[in-house]
């Protein structure tokens, strides 16, 4: 009589098995792509390449990946507390121009989680699983939008930063990332490395455009708005389609691998063909637009350096749809050119085959302008919403103060003090800014400096070249710090016939001219000067055929130096 065997176990199913058996089943198909069976698998033709399929997707746990899922796409009050948290502080770090507190906003956004449902229920064509998922996505989005719109409107600080700015013009390039980023986060999701999902949160950057979104409807930036909304649906619909790609992939859809593919090849060229379009239009203005920048500056420094110690400063460069490009840029020399703004423009127009808008200041420098000065930029941000806005902006260099009035149509502007701009430079910055605005009345306050001499020809009382220029820029300084008085002190070279008689009729010259713009005038000659004979050894005898004009003395520090 035979004794009865024990019962066979039953075989292990996907389900069943123990954690240690589905991480060594789970990685039989990595080894067999390490192995080369992969590759002999394609060689030997679609049996042994079923087969290899079959061995990669063994080891998954099909229903406990949806089971999870289906729980990270509902709408949760941990899910609200969670997107609403985030907003406000991809906020904060917009408007503050931080990239460390977005990055802090990024890593706990939950929103890779209904997205990721919406992927999944495209592989698996599970209506309940998409439509959880899209409801979802538009509750969480609309509280973190009204969330953040809420932050901005109570702000102080509403200025348009270059990290909002960045989230304005997405291009091909963040769909080709968004597409690599879902591939990384399906792989990720089923294959259980949840570290990597962090990574996919970062590169994608779903929250700050959607914070975005709400700055610019708060602000009534619409182009912000819409450039932020565009990034915003191109992200999720990429990785959403993406992680459906890579789920058939695994297993997770109905019918033969090959239909499931071509279905997810129709979805997706349904999809990503219309919101390639615009970021394939947006990627070639930015191109455009950094060769143009590069060849209006190479334009702009060869015309400054035609000029004698021609240096060319701060430039801006701004484009806007169906407009032509706007510059800005300021030049310093020592003998600005009429002509050179309008010889400026034609060669930037021949460069870039179509029409700019060229806006040149010329500042008259009395000696090489620092670094600092020439490392000035001119200020991002938006277009200014007013003409007072307008005329704050368009000043090239740090103000002191700054007061318009509108309703009057007058303003005054109170630069700081720059090296290597003299008063020469801080009038033709003036006159540029009224130029631009006919309408207004323009002041600029120059900072104290010192003012310029006048020079008279060799062994003469003939005055030189530049002095008319220099006379009236002493009378528009003076207006400007409302001195109704000044001395003049005349000097003469020991050369050329050098007396005190001479120093004299020099300085009664220039006291007569600044008498006819309206100034109280005292003249003195002095020749000659103590150790005269040394200093024109050192300066040159020509520096002494000149006058001194002198502030007085209740003028304070404006004369200086004199």
């Amino acid at each position: 009589m035979s004794t009865p065997q024990p019962a066979s176990p039953p075989a292990p199913t996907a389900a069943s098995q123990t954690p240690d058996r589905a991480d060594e089943a789970a990685s039989a198909g990595e080894d067999l792509l390490s192995s080369g069976s992969f590759w002999r698998a394609l060689w030997l033709g679609p049996r042994a390449w079923g087969r290899w399929w079959r061995v990669l997707v063994r080891g998954i746990d099909h229903r406990g990946i949806l089971e999870q899922v289906e729980q990270d796409a509902s709408f949760t009050f941990n899910f609200c507390f969670m997107i609403v948290v985030s907003g406000g502080i991809a906020t904060i770090g917009l408007l503050l121009n931080s990239p460390a507190v977005i990055i802090g906003a990024m890593l706990i956004s939950p929103l890779m989680g209904p997205i990721v449902g919406s992927g999944m229920a495209i592989a698996t064509l599970n209506v309940e699983l998409g439509r959880r998922s899209l409801r979802t996505l538009a509750l969480g989005t609309a509280a973190a939008v009204a969330f953040t719109a809420l932050i901005v409107l109570l702000s102080p600080v509403t200025e348009l930063t270059p990290e909002l700015l960045a989230r304005t013009r997405p291009n091909l390039f963040d769909l080709v990332v968004a597409m690599l980023s879902g591939a990384a986060g399906g792989y990720a999701l089923i294959r259980g490395r949840g570290g990597a999902i962090v990574g996919v949160a970062i590169a994608t950057a779903l929250m700050p455009p959607l914070a975005t979104i709400g700055y610019g409807l708060v602000t009534e930036r619409w182009l912000v708005a819409r450039g932020a909304l565009l990034l915003l649906v191109t992200n999720m619909a990429a990785i959403s389609l993406t992680v459906a790609a890579v789920a058939e992939w695994y297993g997770f859809g109905r019918g033969g691998l090959r239909k499931r593919f071509a279905r997810q090849a129709g979805i997706s060229l349904l999809v990503l063909v219309p919101l390639g379009v615009p970021l394939f239009i947006s990627l070639k203005a930015i191109a455009f637009e950094s060769v143009a920048q590069i060849r209006i500056r190479h334009v702009l420094e060869a015309g400054a350096a035609s000029l004698p110690a021609g240096q060319l400063g701060a430039v801006d460069v701004r484009f806007s749809d169906g407009k032509p490009p706007r510059v800005r840029a300021m030049v310093l020399s020592a003998e600005p050119a009429d002509d050179l703004s309008e010889r400026l423009q034609t060669q930037i127009n021949q460069e870039l085959g179509q029409p700019v808008e060229l806006q040149l200041t010329q500042l008259r420098s009395s000696e090489k302008a620092s670094p600092q000065l020439l490392a000035l930029g001119i200020a991002e941000g938006s277009a200014p919403n007013s003409v007072a806005e307008g005329l704050r902006s368009a000043f090239p260099l740090p103000l002191a103060a700054f007061d318009a009035d509108p309703a009057r149509q007058s303003a005054t502007l109170v630069p700081e003090a720059q090296e290597g701009i003299d008063l020469a430079g801080w009038r033709a910055m003036e006159i540029d800014l009224g130029r631009r605005h006919p309408d207004w009345r323009i002041q600029v306050l120059p900072p104290p400096h010192a003012l310029p001499p006048i020079y008279f020809e060799h062994a003469g009382k003939r005055l030189d070249g530049s002095a008319q220029a220099r006379i009236e820029t002493i009378l528009w300084a003076t207006r400007r710090w409302k001195i109704a008085r000044v001395d003049v002190v005349g000097h003469a070279s020991s050369d050329g016939g050098g007396s005190r008689r001479l120093a004299g009729e020099r300085a009664e010259r220039v006291a007569e001219a600044l008498r006819a713009g309206g100034l109280e005038v005292g003249s003195l000659a002095r020749y000659p000067l103590p150790n005269q004979l040394a200093a024109e050894r050192e300066l040159g005898e020509a520096a002494f055929r000149a006058v001194s004009v002198i502030l007085p003395v209740a003028a304070g520090k404006a004369g200086k130096g004199d």
